[in-house]
């Protein structure tokens, strides 16, 4: 494979993956990171499995930057601290030994008719049988209930015995979704999990929903990946919101109204007939002030509990039976004829 295909990289002395990879996992942020989740999927894999950089896409041929702006530290009288955005592939090595890819970083603002062709072109070299695009979604749904991964692939056989909340609607284009299609396309197998969070806690940290999006990536990819440490984050977040929830009248009055039109919604799928109202921007925006006004409105302290880790964060900003693959890419240096 040459060392440079369109916008990709490879970094100094390596050539590719060390071992065989048949997975890729994309957590390319779409419109924000609704919950925080894909923030806390990347933080539970990179902080508890082996992994290291295989390369990464020219940014600034992709982002741009007066549009989403990086911080930088001005000093008494100098400037530092700026750290560019990047996208980057990793090669990650899974709880059993498994090695999978991991691209990560933001949503690309421009060509992404290329990125998607570098892409592919990737996925073709690496011999990759799946492709996995994650999202989380605000969704008009109750803390209190199971979170829920809304499902998508290129073939219906590749989620069969899930069933979409959703009928056939029309919603703003992002870029994993849109690299979905194009795979889809030219006939590679992908499987989309979109998390669903609780849409008045979207500017929130929503570990729950995380922990169900690691889950369904488990059971989509035969991956042993970490989940134990989400758990615990979400049992503590939640306790922290049922406690913001029982010090309010009006945000129980509003738990108990989505709670009925939950269990309404599953009593209405086991007969077929449900469809999802999705939320708009201002409903959400509404639903997340009133709940945040509550919070800074508690006698709590907010600030030294999220320092504990005890309450939520604010948001900022195939499997099939065929042979495994022949090819082995190594490091450089390390090559066949």
């Amino acid at each position: 494979m040459d060392r440079q295909s369109n916008s990709f990289t490879w970094h100094p002395g390596i050539v590719g993956p060390d071992q065989e990879v048949s997975a890729l996992i994309t957590l390319v942020q779409s419109f924000g990171d609704t919950g925080l989740v894909q923030a806390r999927v990347r933080d539970a894999i990179f902080s508890q499995l082996p992994h290291h950089e295989l390369g990464e896409f020219d940014i600034d041929l992709l982002l741009d930057h007066r549009d989403s702006r990086q911080p930088i530290i001005f000093d008494t009288d100098h400037f530092e601290g700026y750290k560019p955005p990047r996208l980057v592939l990793h090669e990650v090595t899974d709880q059993f030994g498994q090695a999978f890819l991991v691209l990560d970083g933001p949503e690309p603002a421009l060509g992404w008719e290329s990125l998607v062709s570098s892409l592919t072109s990737l996925v073709d070299s690496l011999k990759i049988r799946l492709t996995v695009i994650t999202d989380s979604i605000p969704i008009p749904t109750p803390h209190t209930r199971p979170a829920m991964v809304t499902r998508w692939a290129s073939r219906p056989e590749l989620i069969l015995g899930t069933t979409s909340p959703f009928g056939r609607i029309q919603v703003p284009a992002s870029f994993p979704v849109v690299l979905g299609q194009r795979l889809g396309e030219t006939h590679h197998a992908v499987i989309g999990l979109a998390s669903h969070v609780p849409h008045y806690l979207a500017d929130l940290d929503y570990p729950e929903s995380a922990r169900a999006l690691v889950e369904a990536l488990r059971g989509a990819t035969g991956l042993a990946l970490p989940i134990d440490s989400l758990a615990v984050a979400a049992n503590t977040v939640r306790a922290e919101i049922d406690t913001q929830v029982n010090n309010s009248e009006e945000l129980k009055a509003m738990l108990r109204a989505l709670e009925e039109q939950y269990d309404s919604r599953i009593a209405q799928r086991e007969l077929g007939t449900t469809q999802v109202a999705v939320p708009n921007a201002e409903d959400i925006g509404a639903e997340v002030e009133d709940f945040l006004r509550s919070i800074d409105d508690s006698p709590n302290d907010a600030s030294d509990a999220d320092a504990q880790g005890s309450a939520p964060r604010r948001s900022s900003d195939e499997n099939t039976d065929d042979a495994k693959p022949d090819y082995r890419p190594r490091r450089g240096g390390d090559t066949d004829d």
